[in-house]
């Protein structure tokens, strides 16, 4: 398990946010969509099977043209939110910049602002970031 920042992790990879999230800090994650889904998740702990409380779990889909957003607590999904469709293609590269607000994840892609989640746990509570298998990251960091 390392500290962000990272350049080319191997994926799955899971790593530490030693300081945990702050208002107004920002997580970034850069990379090349290799497969048909890619998952991010912002969680509480290190587990992954079975998965420890995830405040923010977004799963990039272009096959299905959705990026959907989610949160796993007490192990068991929450409610999906799945407009927006999705600007990352099979193929191409991605910016992924999360950003902690007062109510919400704010969350960019590409630059563009994306979409909104409300916080639906602590947002204090994240200590760790696991990405999945489904894309070659070039970098994540935090701000």
């Amino acid at each position: 398990m390392s500290q962000l920042p990272v350049y080319n992790p191997p994926s799955p990879f899971l790593g530490y946010l030693p300081a945990g999230l702050g208002l107004y800090r920002k997580v970034v994650i850069r990379g090349k969509m290799t497969h048909d889904q890619f998952n991010i998740n912002l969680q509480a702990g290190p587990n992954v099977n079975p998965r420890d409380d995830a405040p923010l779990h977004i799963s990039i889909r272009p096959k299905d043209q959705v990026i959907v957003r989610n949160t796993y607590q007490f192990k068991s999904w929450g409610i999906e939110e799945r407009h927006g469709g999705c600007p990352i293609q099979k193929k191409s590269y991605f910016d992924i910049q999360i950003t902690v607000k007062p109510d919400s994840y704010s969350i960019a892609v590409n630059g563009c602002h994306f979409c909104e989640f409300a916080h639906r746990q602590p947002y204090a509570s994240v200590r760790f970031i696991h990405i999945g298998e489904g894309a070659q990251v070039d970098a994540m960091i935090t701000e």
